[in-house]
């Protein structure tokens, strides 16, 4: 049992994920810990040597999961919070007990609850809340603060392949959220009521922010406060997008990255200063002391960045290599990897789903695995003996080399992580890197880490520091926003599966082996030679292997889609909205809406929508439909058009003067997609043997006399009814009892089997004519929960419920996917697939 740490950190992986997506039953898991450990001290009391390592890794195995169990399924007691979540406004009192993150839209605090003041009583309770305000206040660590909002319980957007809201916020200890939008509901008691050192502290990264806002501006600013403060809310949205375009993103993040670079300087200053005196030299070992010095900075840095998960993970991780080296251990770095994992994992278990914590050791894993493999094919510089100037020359040449070979290693191994998590390839982002890392990395961070030493020791010299450390951010961003304005700079792609991530990984495996073999052959004795061409080729018969899987996963899954015969039809929960897409029997693809908030601050589509149509590998659609210019049909479809391969787009003919629809014509209109308005007058159309009609409006909505006015654009909402062999559905969008009367007096076939509740459930829609007219078997109603309209209303449901209707709602089910063959129907959802 030589090296144990990998084992051990495959077992606490797979204890962490298995409690992560199973609850276990509560007796079961202390129970099996137990009985591991009996059996872990048996094989050590009789000396079964083999069979420690395995009963070591169940042991692991189990308390992770225990561990995992204690962030998710603990259930709170009865004095916490969250019991007092609900539709009534609260008095809290509590504990600011993290820097508020403050953007141009609003603050953002975790408070600790104290006390709850309701009905004259004052109720003691704890928890933390997350509280997004509106207010001009100057919130801080450490106040005590007394507030006014309705507490809600946190959920999430379930769609296939949607982001876990509701487990992230439990990672952090949060069950409940609030909001509040007048200043006034918010009142500061009292201050400095934290931990002393940590309030010291906030107060020293206060007077820094402080500093870096006065003596530059924006972007600059709050770049510098990512850099040594790990703070990126004063970054403007714009900036952040072009480093996401460009791929160089991570250096605003504060990582392994920036804490290697923070130790390497402190190495070098550390050398230099020793090599001044001979004493030194021969009385110290120069590579311990300056490795074991570099501990104090790097710790330093840590603290002024404000401890955060992501900082001290990044810490560990640096610290774990460096002890490595001072220890001589440094060809051991795969397994000091591994140590620096496992001791985040036990510490920190939801580490292991942080993006930052995958893509760090991923990338560092790459760099250990690749960067040799490539160096070895680098010619060596010349001995010396040659001109100095081609020395040098051929120096940093080699140099040069070294630093595209880790970029190119970081980027292999962080790809198929960046596309999962962002669906997002930078074809620039090795070029970017190699630009934008030695400003912001090499030049601009310690600039700025240098800022903190000189705030206790000189004005001046501060103010110039920040100024120079403006200068050689602004210069990278200068060059970023170039890169970022080339139009084929990054594209969209769909997210992979794990079976997708483990073949690419296999496939680098492979690759690099198969170069790192033939590069030893070179210089192979005779002797190692018959072994070196076994092993080639025994991974040249897995690479073929590999291909012929890859390329017939390729081609099945390619004509599971195009030759499948089911009409499916999505009902995407984006909450308080609509959004549906339909895929007909040839593949073809329709949207219907794309849901969307009343405001900008959550871009519905590109977080929720667009993410599940990425995860149904979809990248192109061919018809968007927008049934009517309101903000919970329309928002959601601007990043759609805009990011996404459209063929055309379908509208009611409504115009409207608000930004978003303006920003959404705008785009059809840049891109070239060819826009049709349709009404009951265009004829029914054809799509992939499915019958597509327009039941509304009667004309244009745009020629209507009430288009402009609330009722008057739900009424002239497009209705779709599709029909498909024997089995049909409508999609009556948000028409109220007005339009529902028409439709019935008209004597139009409105008769379906599926019905998409009109209005989300509103009192005015779903009348009982309209409902005996459709007769439908299935009703399907999207809304978001707890919504302020609370929508669907009791009497519609009930007017369902009468008629024996099966309803599914997307508050509660999640996405609702119906799959017609033309002579019958099913029904799946998202939450039943939990």
């Amino acid at each position: 049992m030589q090296r144990p740490l990998l084992p051990l950190l495959i077992a606490v992986m797979a204890g962490i994920s298995s409690g992560y997506f199973f609850e276990m039953p509560r007796l079961w898991l202390p129970a099996g810990l137990v009985l591991s450990l009996i059996a872990l001290l048996l094989c050590i009391w009789k000396g079964f040597k083999d069979l420690i390592l395995p009963a070591a890794m169940i042991v692991t195995f189990m308390l992770s999961v225990l561990n995992i169990h204690l962030y998710l399924y603990e259930k709170p007691d009865p004095a916490h919070i969250v019991h007092h979540a609900g539709q009534d406004i609260l008095t809290v009192e509590g504990l600011i007990t993290a820097p508020p993150k403050q953007s141009p839209e609003k603050t953002q605090v975790v408070v600790s609850a104290q006390r709850l003041r309701k009905n004259g009583a004052v109720i003691p309770v704890h928890g933390k809340i997350l509280l997004n305000c509106v207010t001009d206040a100057s919130l801080r660590y450490g106040q005590i603060i007394r507030f006014k909002t309705k507490l809600k319980i946190p959920h999430n957007f379930h769609n296939p392949g949607g982001f876990d809201y509701e487990k992230h916020l439990r990672f952090k200890g949060i069950l409940v959220h609030g909001f509040i939008s007048n200043p006034t509901h918010i009142v500061m008691l009292r201050e400095n009521q934290g931990q002393p050192l940590r309030m010291h502290l906030e107060a020293f990264r206060h007077k820094l922010k402080t500093i870096i806002r006065t003596h530059s501006g924006s972007p600059a600013g709050g770049m510098i406060q990512a850099l040594i403060l790990g703070d990126q809310h004063e970054i403007p949205k714009t900036v952040r997008d072009q480093f996401n375009r460009t791929g160089v993103s991570h250096i605003l993040a504060i990582s392994g990255f920036h804490v290697g670079i923070i130790a390497f300087f402190s190495i070098l200053m550390v050398r230099m200063i020793m090599r001044t005196s001979e004493y030194l030299l021969l009385r110290f070992n120069i590579t311990k002391v300056s490795m074991a010095i570099s501990f104090i900075p790097v710790a330093v840095f840590a603290l002024i960045a404000g401890m955060g998960i992501s900082v001290v993970r990044a810490a560990v991780m640096a610290l774990a290599f460096l002890v490595a080296i001072f220890l001589g251990k440094e060809r051991d770095l795969y397994h000091t990897l591994a140590l620096a994992a496992l001791l985040i994992l036990v510490v920190w278990p939801p580490s292991l789903f942080d993006i930052s914590f995958q893509l760090s050791f991923s990338a560092v894993a790459a760099i250990l695995f690749i960067t040799p493999k490539l160096t070895a094919l680098i010619p060596k510089p010349p001995r010396e003996g040659r001109p100095k100037a081609q020395l040098f020359i051929c120096r940093r040449l080699r140099d040069i080399a070294l630093f595209v070979i880790v970029s190119v290693s970081a980027t292999l191994g962080t790809l198929p992580l960046v596309i999962f998590y962002f669906n997002r390839i930078s074809v620039i982002t090795i070029p970017a890197n190699l630009v934008v890392v030695p400003i912001l990395g090499l030049l601009a961070l310690p600039v700025c880490m240098a800022i903190v030493p000189a705030t206790l020791l000189s004005t001046t010299l501060t103010v110039w520091l920040v100024k120079l450390s403006a200068f050689l951010v602004e210069m990278a961003v200068l060059m970023v926003e170039y890169l970022a304005s080339v139009p084929w700079a990054a594209y969209y792609v769909f997210t992979p599966n794990a079976l997708e991530i483990i073949v690419y990984v296999l496939l680098l495996l492979i690759l690099f082996s198969l170069i790192d073999n033939r590069t030893k052959r070179r210089h192979a004795l005779p002797s190692e030679s018959e072994s070196l061409s076994r092993r080639s080729r025994r991974l040249k018969g897995a690479l073929a292997g590999l291909m012929l899987f890859l390329s017939g996963y390729l081609l099945y899954g390619h004509f599971t889609e195009t030759q499948n015969r089911d009409l499916r039809i999505t009902a995407i929960d984006v909450g308080q909205g609509s959004s549906t897409l339909i895929r007909f029997p040839g593949g073809k693809k329709m949207l219907i809406d794309g849901g969307g908030f009343f405001n900008d601050e959550f871009d519905i589509g590109r977080y929720v929508v667009a993410p599940f149509l990425w995860h149904q590998k979809i990248r192109s659609i061919d018809i968007v439909v927008l049934t009517h210019v309101h903000p919970d049909h329309l928002n959601g479809l601007k990043f759609i058009v805009e990011n996404f391969d459209v063929g055309e787009v379908w509208s009611n003919g409504q115009e409207a003067d608000t930004e978003s629809f303006q920003t959404f014509r705008k785009t059809i209109t840049e891109r070239n997609i060819p826009f049709r308005r349709v009404s009951a007058a265009t004829p029914p159309i054809q799509i992939d043997a499915v019958n597509v009609r327009i039941l509304n409006p009667v004309v244009s909505a745009h020629l209507a006399d009430d288009w402009n006015t609330y009722d008057g654009i739900n009424n002239h909402s497009l209705v779709t009814k599709l029909a498909y062999g024997a089995v049909s559905v409508l999609l009556p969008a948000d028409i109220s009892e007005r339009t529902e009367a028409r439709l019935v007096r008209s004597g139009v076939k409105i008769n379906s089997d599926v019905l998409f509740v009109p209005h989300h459930g509103s009192l005015t829609s779903s009348t009982e004519p309209f409902l005996d007219a459709v007769h439908p078997r299935i009703a399907i109603v999207s809304c978001g929960k707890d919504n302020i309209f609370r929508l669907p209303h009791p009497d519609v449901l009930d007017r369902y419920n009468v008629r024996k209707i099966r309803v599914l709602r997307t508050d509660r089910d999640g996405a609702v996917t119906v799959s017609i063959d033309g002579s019958d129907l099913r029904i799946h959802s998202a939450m039943e697939r939990r």
